[in-house]
């Protein structure tokens, strides 16, 4: 029993160890960034909220979407404008 526990908790620790959210990673991510090279950072994430605008006459579409990455308590939150980062931030990093 004692050899189950410990496996697990080495296990969990690997796997944390292992996580794509943590600080290093998050100040890669720069404005402007397509969600593709931020996906390729953080690994896939929860799209949290989806919007598009027609600005008709004035410019066209803009779509926006705010994507999220967890483990445990450490968060990252970025919001794209057209697939491009716009904001971030972060939380227990």
């Amino acid at each position: 029993m004692k050899k189950i526990i410990l496996t697990a908790v080495l296990l969990s620790i690997v796997l944390i160890s292992c996580s794509e959210i943590n600080m290093d990673n998050y100040k890669k991510i720069k404005p402007g960034m397509s969600k593709q090279e931020v996906i390729a950072i953080l690994g896939e994430g929860e799209s949290d909220a989806t919007s598009s605008y027609d600005m008709g006459e004035y410019g066209g579409n803009i779509t926006n979407e705010v994507m999220t990455w967890q483990s445990g308590v450490k968060v990252i939150v970025v919001s794209f404008s057209n697939d491009k980062v716009d904001v971030k931030s972060q939380n227990g990093l």
